[in-house]
């Protein structure tokens, strides 16, 4: 018994003990001791429940099997903790010897070590795939959702462009149930059926294809214009690639911009004609209140020849009138050509070196040459002589007018400052009057042609000249600012830079 059963259980890497009734060892195979909970109890006469205590509690049924009420019993997976920390396990199995004369348990031990580390391993990858395909199950969902929430149309295709996969609002673009719109071809849909295999044909050679604007045609025969992106990912099968279409209804954009541009061209046309009416409006009034204001002054040349023949003191006075009347004339006309001009961007802006104090100096006293009006103009300037590069006709038109309208809305008997300073490379022109000052609510309004001030009465003007002081001021790169307080007065600032060079061609 003992030499064949050290013959069976060899090759298996088993070890075996024998029982007797009262589960004393009568015999062990020499490396039985290795799987033994104590190693050292394992001895002819030891109670094999001191060194296998799994047996404890199993006294009946190892009774049963030597009464042959049972063939057998086994105990699996059970583990032991080496000194190494080596895992180690073991399967018991226990049955009747069978042998005459004698009533003995065979206990079969057997290493199944390498096999539960195979079966944890399994389990371990089995709990691991069955985590990644909870995630992936978790994910499809989300991905659903997002696809299932999205306001633009998703449509994927295979490479032929059959519709594989659609979300609801490309059924809802396109007017199709998802029963129609699965395997129909993407062609159908598009009305440039060039469009798909160039679009494809790109993609080979790129990631992602941005804003394909493309005509579509719903079910109903509709024409829609969709704005795509196309993209392609690779599916399960290699070599093969599907492509994933993301597009928005951009129909009511497009006729917006179509609207848009012929609104565009309409103003363009407008204002061509604008151009050309103030242009030929403006040269057919000049002639005439040319000659009318060289009429005037031939007239009061000659007046003392005719004095005693008309003998009406009046008349020189109503030639100063019609004068004046035409000078205004004149001066609206003018105001309106550079308004045209600075509108159409034909404004010329042509720098060059002037002497600002002589100039400043020289324009004061053409103003106040110019009118009869009681005042003065406080010219304050700390150079005998400053050199810029400035704009002589555009520097002209905004000192003039702003001196102009500080003389017109202040009283007589008034001071009126005119300053200049410089500062960082800039020029700066201070203008503060005494005058009536502009309300709060118009001051947002200034520069607004034809835009006066509610307070103005009756005084004249045309409400051009600070939208020409601005275009003026902008051509310079400069910056205009203007504080005012009704029954105070007015100061308007102005900054130029002292080496503005004009724009290349």
């Amino acid at each position: 018994m003992k030499s064949l059963l050290k013959k069976i259980l060899a090759p298996r890497r088993q070890e075996y003990l024998i029982l007797d009734n009262n589960l004393i060892i009568v015999d062990a195979s020499i490396g039985v001791q290795r799987f033994a909970d104590c190693s050292n109890e394992v001895r002819i006469g030891q109670d094999a429940r001191h060194c296998f205590p799994e047996l404890f509690g199993t006294e009946n049924i190892l009774r049963a099997i030597l009464g042959g009420k049972q063939e057998y019993f086994e105990l699996k997976g059970i583990s032991r903790n080496l000194e190494n920390n080596t895992p180690l396990y073991v399967d018991i199995y226990i049955t009747n010897s069978n042998e005459e004369n004698q009533n003995t348990l065979v206990v079969l031990i057997e290493d199944v070590t390498e096999l539960m580390l195979i079966k944890q391993s399994l389990v371990q990858r089995a709990n691991e795939a069955n985590l990644l395909l909870s995630a992936l199950a978790v994910s499809k969902e989300y991905i659903d959702k997002v696809v299932n929430s999205m306001a633009d149309a998703l449509v994927v295709t295979n490479y032929s462009g059959r519709i594989k996969t659609v979300n609801p609002s490309a059924l809802e673009l396109f007017g199709y149930t998802r029963e129609e719109m699965i395997g129909l071809s993407l062609s159908e849909i598009f009305a440039d059926r060039d469009v798909l295999q160039l679009q494809h044909e790109n993609l080979s050679e790129q990631d992602a294809i941005k804003d394909i604007e493309v005509k579509c045609k719903k079910k109903n025969g509709e024409e829609v214009s969709i704005a795509f992106s196309c993209s392609s990912i690779q599916t399960e099968k290699n070599q093969e690639r599907d492509f994933v279409y993301i597009g928005r209804d951009i129909t009511e954009r497009k006729r917006a911009e179509e609207e848009t541009r012929k609104a565009i061209e309409k103003e363009k046309e407008l204002a061509a004609l604008k151009s050309r009416f103030v242009a030929m409006t403006s040269h057919e009034f000049r002639n005439p209140l040319m000659t009318i204001i060289s009429s005037v002054i031939l007239l009061e040349e000659e007046w003392s020849s005719y004095k005693e023949v008309f003998n009406n003191e009046d008349i020189p006075l109503y030639l100063q009138m019609i004068q004046s009347a035409a000078r205004q004339m004149l001066d609206l006309l003018n105001d309106v050509l550079i308004i045209e001009k600075a509108e159409a961007k034909k404004l010329e802006f042509e720098p060059n070196s002037l002497d600002l104090v002589k100039f400043c100096q020289q324009l004061v006293k053409e103003i106040e040459l110019s009118t009869e009006k009681k005042y003065s103009i406080n010219f304050i300037c700390p150079w005998k002589s400053f050199t810029v590069n400035m704009d002589r006709k555009l520097l002209r038109q905004i000192l003039a007018n702003l001196l102009s309208n500080a003389i017109k809305y202040s009283p007589d008997n008034k001071t009126i400052r005119f300053q200049i300073s410089c500062k960082s490379e800039e020029a700066i022109f201070e203008i503060q009057d005494q005058g009536i000052g502009i309300p709060p609510e118009d001051q947002k309004r200034l520069f607004e042609t034809f835009y006066r001030g509610s307070n103005t009465g009756e005084i004249s003007g045309t409400g051009l000249g600070l939208a020409i002081v601005k275009k003026a001021v902008e051509l310079h790169g400069g910056k205009i600012a203007i504080t005012s307080e009704v029954g105070v007065g007015t100061t308007v600032r102005v900054v130029i830079p002292i080496c503005r060079q004009a724009p290349k061609q």
